[in-house]
């Protein structure tokens, strides 16, 4: 049986993984709809970031619905890491 902080972390690595399902599906989104000039300029196998801050400024509202999601994960996830002192190299952060 697992202990309790074990339990802690996979909670946070499955949150982990979680968000960046949610943020890979906003990213989706708006490259089909709202940044399809820039996913017109990709090719395939190009690797870029993206960050919060290359959607916040779009109007659409799924994506801002996505965007508070993502961010509400990150917070989780710090809080579970800071109140059971977990450290990065603990989890499987990405």
């Amino acid at each position: 049986m697992k202990t309790y902080k074990e339990q802690i972390i996979d909670t946070i690595n499955e949150l982990s993984e979680a968000r960046n399902k949610v943020f890979g599906l906003l990213v989706s989104m708006a490259m089909s709809n709202d940044l399809k000039e820039i996913d017109d300029a990709f090719e395939i196998g190009d690797v870029f970031n993206f960050e919060y801050a290359h959607f916040e400024d779009l109007v659409d509202p799924n994506i801002q619905a996505l965007i508070s999601l993502s961010k509400q994960m990150d917070q989780t996830i710090e809080t579970m890491m800071n109140i059971n002192g977990i450290k990065a190299n603990e989890v499987n952060l990405s």
